[in-house]
């Protein structure tokens, strides 16, 4: 009991910090990228090395203008200094996602007052599975939750010093860099907690705040819609269809949005969603102004996913911090501070072990495996800006193109049918094509003399001669 004792706040919060940090960043030197939003992201940023254009976003040589750049603009700062590689690629989301754990103690103590919930809530987060996940992907959903929950402390300072305003106004746009249309919610979760705890931001200060968190998306768009016109408002008013107001089938699935991400929750946070739920009751009951926040910011995020055509729990990312608070407040609600504080200490020599496991042998995902010789084949038998063809069974293989751009160093002549390949075997743009074997046995090698320069999987890199 004596070692129980001594073991203290500070103690506790810089030993999770350590073993998050081993956690979080242990892994990043193993596996490889999966071909669509990672590889997707990556072999942008990419492109903004080779190219030395960093605003206008391009895949495949052409523009690409779904999304706000802030996730390539980091990914690219990295590898113009430490080179391009799957590690720098993952590390701004595992950097965020370390960042986020450290915000949420913070936020944890400023909002309950007492540093041990802080470091409660911290525990919650750090062991929360499906956010590990996605703190080693390189995707913009950790990112993007760094710059929320940034948004969310800035915003609580703000009450004590409104230049803090200009802050939450900074995190709001750097949001919207991320991910355009959620960062709308980090503003509509300030109106909300202002209103319900009547707070007035001073006019001085709250107009600058939205001027500076609005500014660089409106720049960002309004300098696409100058250069690219028509196709800019065309290649939105797509992505707006397929992701948030277009056709669900069955046409009831419409009105379900909430449901299905509830279920979604219900299934995946465990063994925290019972004491989540009895910090929520409690946060309801207290009727404490301030900490009505936690439960506007997940209201806020659970209603904007629910009204859009896509439906991915990864989006609800942002309101996951609230959740770890409200997952310590039930915490502290439920069990003595002295138990609580027991249990960490006993289980902080396992957990440095398991840790310590996961550092040495970190669970490795290969996903380019097939890939990787294909793209690396293809390279050197292309000339420096030359493309060359794929094909694929006729199938639209995003995830391949995608990792043959970011393992490689071309771009391709993306061929989706039968008919588009026999075209371009007839009257080649180039030499090169990069084939399922199913259309190389039909097409190309009882008919045509060629050289085969790689075979990896259920493709083949071949060379006409």
């Amino acid at each position: 009991m004596s070692y129980i004792r001594l073991v203290g706040t500070r103690a506790l919060f810089w030993t999770l910090a350590v073993l998050s940090a081993i956690l979080i960043f242990s892994p990043l030197r193993t596996g490889d990228l999966p071909g669509y939003d990672d590889a997707e992201y990556s072999h942008m940023a990419k492109d903004m090395v080779h190219t030395g254009d960093w605003v206008n976003l391009r895949s495949n040589g052409y523009p690409a203008l779904e999304h706000p750049p802030m996730l390539e603009w980091m990914e690219a700062s990295l590898f113009s200094v430490f080179g391009i590689s799957d590690a720098a690629a993952r590390f701004p989301a595992a950097l965020s996602g370390f960042l986020v754990l450290l915000l949420v103690y913070w936020l944890g103590r400023k909002l309950l007052g007492d540093p041990f919930s802080g470091v409660l809530a911290m525990f919650v987060m750090a062991s929360t599975v499906y956010f590990l996940k996605y703190a080693s992907h390189a995707m913009n959903d950790v990112p993007f939750t760094f710059f929320f929950l940034c948004g969310i402390c800035a915003w609580m300072v703000a009450e004590e010093d409104p230049r803090w305003y200009l802050a939450a106004g900074v995190c709001i746009g750097m949001a919207q860099m991320t991910r355009a249309m959620m960062g709308l919610a980090l503003p509509a979760v300030f109106a909300l907690h202002a209103i319900a705890s009547r707070r007035r931001p001073p006019v001085r200060y709250a107009v600058p705040a939205l001027a500076i968190g609005f500014s660089p998306i409106v720049w960002l768009y309004a300098h696409w819609l100058g250069l690219y016109g028509r196709e800019f408002v065309a290649v939105h008013a797509t992505f707006l269809k397929n992701e948030v107001y277009g056709a669900l089938t069955p046409a009831w699935r419409r009105y379900t949005g909430l449901p299905e991400y509830l279920w979604m929750i219900s299934k995946s946070y465990w063994p925290w969603l019972p004491l989540m739920i009895t910090g929520w009751v409690v946060v309801i009951r207290r009727k404490d102004r301030r900490l009505s926040l936690l439960l506007y910011w997940p209201l806020v995020v659970f209603l904007l996913c629910s009204v859009t055509r896509s439906r991915v729990l990864r989006y609800m990312l942002p309101a996951y911090p609230a959740f770890a608070i409200l997952a310590a407040i039930g915490l502290t609600r439920l069990v003595s501070q002295q138990n609580l504080r027991r249990g960490l200490t006993l289980a902080t020599p396992i957990l440095a072990v398991a840790v310590l496991a996961i550092a040495i042998h970190p669970p490795v995902n290969w996903h380019a495996v097939e890939i990787r010789p294909i793209a690396a084949a293809a390279t050197a038998a292309t000339p420096a800006g030359e493309r060359y063809g794929f094909h694929d069974d006729g199938l639209a293989r995003y995830d391949e193109t995608n990792q043959l751009q970011w393992y490689g160093d071309r771009y391709l002549i993306v061929l989706f049918s039968d008919r588009e390949l026999l075209a371009e075997l007839r009257a080649p743009h180039t030499h090169v094509f990069v084939l399922d074997k199913r259309a190389y046995q039909t097409y190309v090698q009882p008919k045509m003399p060629h050289q085969i320069l790689a075979e990896s999987g259920h493709l083949v890199c071949i060379r006409l001669l």
